[in-house]
């Protein structure tokens, strides 16, 4: 593990390699798969998040956009218990209402296309599923820590076994 210490001048100094080292040196060993360990000399606290914070933010002005002002605002904003309040303003800055919104639509219009439901059950579907009432419901499920949030590739591995699913569904109903 590279242990490295903040001066009060607010120097990085590598205690493993006996010399000063830039956050780009941090990012370096980061990005090579070695651990870091990063103490203020003074308080010997372990500032570490706060200094890959920095590394991540630095990097990101350089070579991509910023991250986007709502969700820095909203992470500010929020406080307290950090992790549930990142997963919300996340959700949020990312449109994550909308896009559920819009496969919801989708899906309802799939239906409707493939005949498996009318008009009228699509559009009693669409009132009850996109209410104000079930978005605060997802948004709230979103904050909660216990949550696990899926990753894209979750999604599709769900997606393609609910169609599995599906069309094993449409062959039994065939055979009756």
């Amino acid at each position: 593990m590279h242990l490295i210490k903040k001066y009060a001048n607010r120097k990085l100094y590598h205690t493993n390699r006996k010399q000063y080292i830039t956050l780009d040196g941090i990012a370096r060993l980061v990005q090579d798969g070695d651990a870091v360990r990063i103490l203020d000399n003074e308080t010997g606290d372990d500032i570490t998040a706060s200094i890959l914070a920095q590394v991540v933010l630095q990097a990101r002005g350089r070579s991509a956009p910023q991250l986007p002002t709502m969700l820095l605002t909203g992470m500010i904003q929020f406080g307290g218990d950090t992790l549930s309040n990142l997963r919300r303003t996340l959700f949020d800055s990312l449109g994550g209402t909308y896009l559920i919104e819009i496969e919801i639509g989708r899906r309802i219009d799939s239906l409707v296309g493939d005949q498996k439901i009318s008009t009228d059950d699509a559009i009693r579907w669409r009132q009850l599923l996109l209410s104000s009432e079930f978005a605060e419901s997802a948004k709230t499920r979103m904050a909660d820590p216990q949550v696990d949030v899926p990753s894209r590739n979750d999604v599709a591995r769900l997606n393609s076994q609910v169609d599995a699913l599906a069309s094993i569904i449409e062959q039994i109903l065939k055979k009756q």
